[in-house]
């Protein structure tokens, strides 16, 4: 009976021992999408600009990073099923993540926030080669000889009689009536809503880790038994 006791108490032990918490894995955050306008070298980017943004933990040849403008000077737009860029990965809230066009960094950075739509206009400077320079040469010049003078007899002069004059009456002058002038309204603006931003789900509640409590429960059973055990050997020895 006593050895079994032992052996009971040292299993209960064990199991409390090799017991490890076992947690639940939460939803991956949402991305931080940006549009805005983009600019090289002080003007409009062209169709087909590169924008990518790069970071610590950010997912790079992933979705919409990097985002290939079609549009002069824009990169995604506004709209709520507009393309967007988006930032995604294993980031840090709030973490700083920089802007990159066509491989050369802007030097402008963000504050990564999961769920949020940005809208940041981007500037970069991108150095190039020289042009290429090539020298026109000057036109050939011909001589050209000066041409010939010929002598033109003086034509003969006769008098032409003055013909008479005579009066002509003025014209009736008619005065035009000056058209009436109408105004025109000046057309009604409407002002455009901004987009509406997602908002953020709710964080998953963690689930129970269960292995811990029944290795809690499997303790405290453990110590009864062993305190019930001991003490009806007490009260044996007491009554022999």
């Amino acid at each position: 009976m006593k050895a079994k006791t032992i052996a009971f108490v040292l299993l209960a032990g064990l199991l409390t021992l090799v017991t490890t918490p076992v947690y639940a894995q939460g939803a991956p955050p949402l991305p931080h999408a940006f549009y805005g306008t983009v600019e090289v070298n002080g003007s409009p980017a062209p169709a087909g600009t590169e924008v990518e943004v790069r970071g610590e933990g950010v997912q790079v040849d992933v979705g919409n990073n990097p985002i290939v403008t079609t549009a002069e000077g824009r990169y995604g737009s506004s709209g709520a099923l507009e393309p967007k860029l988006i930032v995604q990965g294993d980031i840090v809230e709030g973490s700083s993540i920089t802007f990159y066009v066509n491989g050369v960094s802007t030097g402008q950075t963000a504050e990564w926030h999961t769920g949020e739509v940005t809208e940041l206009n981007l500037t970069a400077t991108i150095e190039g080669p020289p042009p290429e320079t090539t020298e026109t040469p000057p036109p050939e010049t011909t001589e050209t000889p000066p041409p010939e003078t010929t002598e033109t007899p003086t034509p003969e002069t006769t008098e032409t009689p003055t013909p008479e004059t005579t009066e002509t009456p003025p014209p009736e002058t008619t005065e035009t009536p000056t058209p009436e002038t109408t105004e025109t309204p000046t057309p009604e603006t409407t002002e455009t809503p901004p987009p509406e931003t997602p908002s953020a789900p709710p964080a998953p509640a963690k689930a129970i880790n269960w292995p811990v409590l029944w290795g809690v429960i499997g303790g405290m059973t453990a110590v009864g038994v062993t305190a019930f055990v001991l003490a009806r050997r007490r009260a044996r020895r007491k009554v022999y």
